[in-house]
């Protein structure tokens, strides 16, 4: 099956972490996500692919996964997104989101793709005046989040905050896989050309928005390794720079981060992008190239 979802939408399961949802007992439950594990001495590390927005039909918590989350003695999530993060990364987005005076988005996209623009940010919201003003990589953020929103995904039932608010109450450490302004930087940092084949992107897939938001939860819900490779990392080949900067330095920069919890007498849980865990860049095949033994456990 060949996907159209490309890089703007898989951001969904890379980053933008926000979210809350209810418990669901085991035959309740309608997606299982991939969830794998390292044991070595003392030591127990989970991984969990996440989506940060989802729809509220989705039933994702419980069995398994609830039983790590309540066992878990360490939760590290991409980055902790603090009230103080969420107002510095509004911060680094409007300083790193907007064109230089007397630049225009409509410099880089043709009448009929930049019509096309001004008409989503409407039913978006966001007024035609101001998005000629931003950055390719922010107007593909702002409206790819703005549309699945209005096909009916949102942050509360979504995975990171959800499992951050169970844990709330409990004396567990949360920590992180990674700074804030690197994460930023992942979408900020290409050239305005290549931020503009985002965007593009972004256009493809608004025209047929139903198809895309269905193979994203498909992938995902159903915990099927091949089937999310097909759709979540495949098609992010066309854009290599991004694919690069957006996966697979991260991937990589998060290697040692890992291996130093597996030192840690303790069971930890890693909640990251699901698009993070799979394929010959991902986290799963990068540790079992340095000897890991992963074991599948949902």
């Amino acid at each position: 099956m060949k996907s159209i979802l490309k890089i703007p939408f898989i951001i969904l399961l890379i980053i933008i972490p926000m979210s809350f949802v209810a418990t669901a007992a085991e035959e309740d439950l309608n997606a299982k996500p991939a969830i794998w594990s390292i044991e070595q001495d003392q030591s127990k590390v989970y991984f969990l692919g996440s989506v940060h927005l989802l729809p509220d039909d989705v039933k994702w918590y419980g069995g398994t996964l609830k039983e790590i989350v309540e066992e878990a003695d360490e939760v590290v999530f991409e980055v902790h997104m603090t009230p103080e993060k969420q107002r510095h990364a509004q911060q680094l987005t409007l300083q790193n989101g907007m064109l230089a005076p007397g630049d225009s988005l409509s410099n880089y996209l043709s009448k009929d793709e930049m019509d096309f623009i001004n008409e989503q940010a409407l039913a978006s919201g966001i007024p035609p005046a101001s998005i000629i003003n931003f950055k390719p990589w922010f107007a593909s953020v702002a409206l790819s989040v703005s549309a699945i929103i209005r096909e009916g995904w949102n942050p509360d039932p979504g995975v990171d905050k959800y499992i951050e608010k169970n844990i709330a109450s409990r004396d567990i450490k949360i920590s992180a896989l990674e700074k804030l302004e690197e994460q930023m930087a992942t979408l900020y940092d290409h050239p305005l050309e290549t931020q503009a084949e985002m965007l593009r992107d972004t256009i493809d897939q608004l025209k047929d928005i139903e198809k895309v938001t269905l193979d994203m939860i498909d992938s995902w819900s159903s915990g099927d390794e091949e089937l999310m490779i097909e759709t979540l990392i495949k098609p992010m080949f066309q854009q290599e720079d991004v694919y690069q900067k957006l996966l697979v330095q991260r991937n990589n920069n998060w290697i040692p981060v890992i291996e130093e919890l597996l030192t840690k007498k303790q069971n930890t849980l890693v909640v990251a992008g699901a698009a993070h865990f799979v394929g010959e860049d991902g986290v799963i095949k990068l540790l079992s190239d340095k000897g890991y033994m992963i074991k599948r456990v949902q």
